[in-house]
């Protein structure tokens, strides 16, 4: 009886741990990084540091892709996407089998920003949208508002994780809103109306005047009462038209390659 007890214990507690592996796993997959916002460069206070890595958590947990963000000095004058690919296996900041993630650096040394896609959120993360989300956030990084860079960055990459779960990743024939902007719309509609109307009223201003403008002021003097014994033309003024030079954007010029983009900023 009692061997019969044993026995259906034993069976019982397999059978519980039979049922409890598929949790473990799911659990493990869903395991990230112990950080996500690694501020080596000092750019947040501690309460920016605090609120960026409760959003990029909950973002990495409901993608199951660990969407990063790496302040650092100096990368000692490498590459900085090679750096950030060593980095991030170093670190094991992946998540799930393929250590899938996304990563934001910063070096402060020459002002230099990477963005790079790992294991199969590459195919989240096309060229276009990488340079897509860069053109967004380099703004703010541009300007030293590195929370609302970072921010803008975490929430983009939860945008375009979706839309890839939704199998239609924003690329080249899907963009990311570029749509002009419906003020923009509207107020190109009254600059045009205004305009048409402008020229309209002028158009009938002109048919209305009978005058005849003359060229000379001989033709306004009456014949024979002036003499003129010289005739001279003197160009008392002189303009000149410059045009600013538009300064190439620093932030504009991006190196991508198949998983990562950089620039400066």
């Amino acid at each position: 009886m009692k061997q019969a007890i044993h026995k259906n214990y034993v069976l019982s507690l397999m059978l519980c741990l039979i049922m409890l592996i598929p949790m473990f796993s799911a659990s493990a997959a869903q395991a990230g990084p112990d950080q996500y916002v690694i501020d080596k460069a000092g750019l947040l206070s501690e309460e920016e540091t605090k609120d960026l890595e409760q959003e990029c958590r909950e973002v990495s947990m409901k993608h199951n892709v660990s969407v990063c963000v790496v302040t650092i000095s100096d990368f000692d004058g490498r590459d900085i996407k090679d750096w950030q690919r060593r980095y991030f296996i170093k670190n094991k900041l992946g998540m799930g089998d393929e250590e899938n993630g996304i990563m934001l650096a910063i070096s402060m040394a020459e002002r230099d920003w990477g963005l790079v896609g790992f294991g199969s959120t590459k195919s989240s993360f096309t060229t276009y949208g990488r340079e897509r989300m860069a053109e967004i956030f380099l703004d703010d990084l541009s300007d030293g508002n590195y929370y609302d860079a970072f921010s803008e960055y975490v929430s983009l990459a939860d945008e375009f994780l979706t839309e890839a779960e939704d199998g239609t990743p924003y690329d080249t024939d899907h963009k990311y809103k570029e749509n002009i902007p419906i003020p923009f719309i509207i107020l190109g509609s009254l600059s045009l109306s205004f305009i048409l109307s402008l020229m309209i009223v002028l158009s009938w201003k002109r048919s209305m005047n009978t005058r005849i403008s003359q060229e000379g002021a001989s033709e306004y003097l009456k014949k024979d009462s002036f003499t003129l014994s010289d005739r001279s033309d003197i160009f008392l003024y002189h303009t000149v038209n410059r045009t600013k030079r538009q300064k190439e954007e620093n932030h504009m010029r991006m190196d991508s390659d198949s998983s990562g983009t950089s620039g400066k900023f």
